[in-house]
């Protein structure tokens, strides 16, 4: 009963999301961290056989198959529309200097531990994204922010979204063929390695992340 209570508030959330259409924005930017799930294209570029840029994917979604492993929307892409910003496009697809309500830096078939889904082709670990997000700080937005007090601010009200883990075990620890993860780890102390491994990647402060 409590697993329909929430299948049903879930549901009546994102439908409320798609009815709202925010005037002003709730937040500058939506910054989007992760895997498949909140993959918007990243893969495209990437010699990777983990692809989304072709039919049935995107059969209902207005830009057709651009790299979401989902038929439509993601939900970054609802969080973005309640947000009342426009979805957070692929870093590697940024060219040039453009005004940034926010970046997706994730990439389908990977995870929080390097070596994760390496076995399908080339991704963007966790560390990678992080590290690419750094670089968006340093790089990019100073473009945009002269002043450091106003770029932390920017930041601060910014939206992280992050969602990974799970192809860690799909994409690792349960593939024995290629994989030695399982020899070494029980489940319980694999999945602390992953909390801990989670964990030093958002150690960072945010005065570590503002140097401009």
């Amino acid at each position: 009963m409590e697993r329909f209570r929430s299948l049903a508030f879930l549901i009546i959330l994102l439908l409320f999301v798609q009815s709202v259409k925010s005037e002003f924005p709730l937040a500058p930017a939506l910054y989007v961290f992760g895997d498949s799930l909140f993959d918007s294209g990243n893969n495209n570029l990437l010699p990777t056989f983990a692809k989304a840029d072709f039919k049935p994917y995107g059969i209902n979604f207005n830009g057709g198959a651009t790299g979401r492993f989902t038929n439509g929307k993601t939900v970054a892409d609802f969080i973005a529309e309640f947000l009342g910003l426009p979805f957070s496009p692929p870093y590697l697809s940024l060219r040039g200097s453009v005004k940034l309500t926010g970046l997706n830096y994730a990439s389908g078939s990977c995870g929080i531990l390097p070596e994760t889904g390496n076995i399908i082709g080339k991704c963007l670990h966790l560390s990678e994204q992080v590290d690419l997000f750094q670089r968006t700080v340093e790089q990019e937005l100073p473009k945009q922010y002269d002043d450091p007090e106003e770029l932390s601010s920017y930041l601060s009200r910014s939206i992280f979204l992050v969602s990974t883990g799970s192809n860690d075990y799909v994409n690792n620890y349960l593939q024995q063929n290629f994989y030695d993860k399982s020899k070494h780890y029980s489940p319980e102390s694999f999945a602390k390695l992953l909390i801990d491994a989670l964990s030093q990647q958002f150690q960072a402060s945010p005065s570590s992340l503002v140097k401009v």
